[in-house]
């Protein structure tokens, strides 16, 4: 709509069922959803999209085509466009890994389009921020997302314990200014400070969430889980997957179909 790209989207079940709309990570694409496919298009209307970027989508040129809004505004549309009912469409969102990610963005700032919300190995980003500055074990574990130059990453990362790596770039003794009459006075770093200070969100998304999380989580301390658990509504729940990877929606699909039925159906 908004950006006139074409989306591609793989769907199964009843096409008058309850959408379920799935969000995937990377380096995925639509397939990785297959076999929860097949297990949850009995009852809903399934629909695996790719996001743009990958799969069979449209591949914008640039970084700026992948800024987090942009990205988030697909998601959004495709919700209008396909939700249940048409008159108010709404779907249950499950995103996993980078899809996670955006199902939170999603579900905070489009409360009224997400009935319901599922999140398999994916931080929030305020809960991130917090975790990480608290466990820096965490760069190491997603070291990875920096090759993907995620539009948020750095500013998250510069604005750990109140941006103290820009304070310091800024005012150190090696790094800072060097002449002590024109070092930068608490005012003139906040000048700096304030054009870095991406909002990240801090209120936890209003509708009822399902925390999906692999106990091996080789990229996503399984600690994260509980963690963010902690910053969530009352009514969400946790289930931790023994023994499971990262990879929850190739690896663990029947059990993971049956929580998410369960959940979906109202027996949290």
């Amino acid at each position: 709509q908004d950006s006139g790209l074409r989306l591609h989207y793989v769907t199964r079940g009843p096409p008058t069922a309850p959408l379920v709309l799935l969000l995937h990570g990377f380096p995925q694409n639509w397939f990785c959803w297959r076999h929860l496919m097949q297990e949850l298009s009995g009852e809903f209307r399934v629909v695996a999209l790719d996001l743009r970027g990958c799969g069979a989508s449209e591949k914008p040129p640039g970084r700026d085509s992948y800024r987090l809004e942009l990205l988030r505004g697909d998601v959004c549309q495709v919700i209008e466009a396909l939700g249940t009912p048409p008159a108010a469409p709404r779907c249950a969102l499950v995103g996993h890994d980078w899809g996670g990610v955006l199902a939170w963005e999603v579900a905070a700032t489009r409360p009224g389009l997400v009935e319901k919300l599922v999140v398999m190995d994916a931080p929030h980003r305020g809960a991130m921020a917090d975790f990480t500055a608290h466990h820096p074990s965490q760069l190491l574990r997603s070291s990875y997302i920096f090759l993907f130059q995620l539009p948020w990453l750095p500013e998250l990362l510069l604005s750990l314990a109140d941006f103290q790596l820009v304070r310091t770039f800024l005012t150190g003794r090696w790094t800072g200014v060097r002449d002590t009459e024109r070092r930068l006075t608490e005012q003139e770093l906040e000048c700096y400070l304030f054009t870095l200070d991406t909002p990240i969100p801090r209120e936890p998304p209003p509708p009822p969430t399902l925390l999906l999380w692999g106990s091996h989580d080789a990229f996503l301390d399984p600690r994260l889980a509980p963690a963010m658990l902690r910053r969530l509504r009352p009514q969400s729940r946790l289930r931790l997957l023994p023994g499971a990877s990262h990879w929850l929606p190739e690896e663990r699909p029947r059990p993971l179909a049956q929580l998410i039925g369960q959940f979906l159906g109202g027996a949290q």
